[in-house]
């Protein structure tokens, strides 16, 4: 496994000394396999999808009003009574 324990970590070298080229090679590509099925999944979670959703609509708000007080600390015409100075 010389070519192959430049790629590798250090520790699936030494748990896999004794294991052939060939075998270390198949358990590499069952493991990416395994990690593109998970990826899938979780691409494929609505409730994922739509946590992130519920994330991005209140992160909208906070941006927007941080935007927003840059501006005014930019152009100079910080007003008192807005935002967060209210």
């Amino acid at each position: 496994m010389s070519k192959g324990t430049k790629v590798l970590s250090d520790s699936f070298v030494e748990n896999n000394e004794d294991v052939s080229e060939d075998v270390a090679g198949s358990l590499i590509v069952k493991a990416e396999q395994k990690i593109r099925e998970i990826e899938d999944e979780r691409a494929a979670d609505e409730r994922l999808a739509a946590a992130r959703q519920i994330v991005k609509d209140l992160n909208g708000a906070y941006t927007a009003t941080v935007k927003y007080e840059r501006a005014e600390i930019q152009s100079g015409d910080i007003n008192p009574s807005s935002g967060a100075n209210a």
